[in-house]
């Protein structure tokens, strides 16, 4: 998964042939938790952003700073690791960045990133500060969740709601999206037709 979101992904046929501006990632355990009043590749297109994300969090980076110590002064990232569930990429930026370039393929060039846990959340943090050119933003006006992770309008942080009934309601996405509203994490179901 971390090598998916790393490379393979986007040099996927699909996408290479698509010719697309952007990449989403939004896994099937994700949903936007209310109307997001903005066109988000609009948004992107309008401001000339590359990279746009919603949350991060920590988590060591020690297995890759032999690599980043020939990229960066400093192997300590000055922005936590990407909470990667959801992120748009300009694919032009990730293309075309030689630094970027450089830097993802010395991490699958000897499999280090299938040998050691690296996570993509990191790679994606190192990715956006080795190019210093990127134009990156982190954005809290889409409201998200991921799982039991939500991520309402306007907060900064991630908050935990465990809800029996999410987890019960999981088994029926072919007939329903379930997701978890507001910060109390309110369950609602959305018919599939």
């Amino acid at each position: 998964m971390c090598r998916f979101w790393i490379y393979d992904v986007f040099y996927h046929p699909a996408i290479r042939r698509g010719n697309y501006e952007y990449l989403m990632r939004m896994d099937d355990d994700s949903y936007f938790m209310d109307t997001v009043e903005k066109d988000i590749f609009l948004y992107m297109n309008n401001r000339k952003l590359d990279y746009i994300y919603r949350s991060s969090y920590s988590e060591p980076t020690t297995p890759m700073q032999p690599i980043l110590r020939r990229f960066l002064k400093n192997t300590i990232l000055s922005r936590s690791c990407i909470y990667n569930n959801f992120f748009v990429i300009r694919l032009k930026w990730y293309y075309e960045s030689k630094r970027v370039k450089s830097f993802v393929h010395e991490l699958i060039e000897d499999d280090l990133i299938l040998r050691e846990y690296i996570g993509e959340g990191c790679v994606h943090s190192a990715m956006l500060e080795i190019d210093n050119q990127v134009k990156v933003e982190y954005v809290t006006n889409i409201p998200y969740g991921h799982n039991f992770h939500l991520m309402p309008l306007g907060y900064f942080k991630i908050l935990f709601r465990f809800a029996k009934t999410f987890e019960k309601e999981m088994n029926k996405f072919c007939q329903q999206l379930t997701v978890l509203r507001g910060a109390r994490g309110v369950l609602k179901r959305i018919k599939i037709s």
